[in-house]
């Protein structure tokens, strides 16, 4: 049976091990094929324009999972800056009361119907018309009070 001499890096130390060829095949040679596939994935992600860094944070599930939103044209920039924008709508809708944010997350974000939403909260539906007008004003002040020009 063949024997190879297989190198092990860890930090600055380094290891050489004599292993089988069956060894090698069961253990070592899926790992290399996991490494040359991460390096493929890479290699195409920066011909795309990503960093290094993003790629790396991509792989250690630090984007959790929104990479899938960043279209093929869209730079890292604009998806950065939609991300604080979206932060900050997520303040915004903190800052409104329990029934109003969901009242703005239904009717603004959902886009459900005021009708429908009066009938399925028991409402008139010129009340929720008139609280939908003053969540949006709640938040048009929160937006200029920010430096936003709404």
């Amino acid at each position: 049976m063949s024997k190879r001499i297989i190198t092990i890096k860890s930090g600055k130390e380094e290891f050489q091990m004599e292993v089988t060829e069956e060894e090698y095949r069961n253990y070592y040679r899926p790992w290399w094929q996991q490494k040359k596939r991460e390096q493929r994935k890479r290699d195409a992600m920066e011909e795309n324009g990503y960093t290094e860094e993003s790629y790396d944070g991509w792989k250690d599930g630090m984007l959790d999972g929104l990479n899938e939103l960043v279209s093929q044209e869209e730079s890292v920039e604009e998806f950065i800056e939609k991300q604080c924008m979206l932060g900050i709508l997520e303040e915004a809708l903190e800052s409104l009361m329990p029934e109003e944010r969901e009242l703005a997350v239904k009717l603004f974000g959902e886009q459900v119907p005021i009708s429908e939403f009066a009938r399925s909260h028991d409402q008139c539906r010129t009340t929720v018309s008139s609280k939908k007008t003053s969540v949006l004003l709640k938040l048009r002040q929160f937006f200029r009070d920010r430096g936003f020009d709404i």
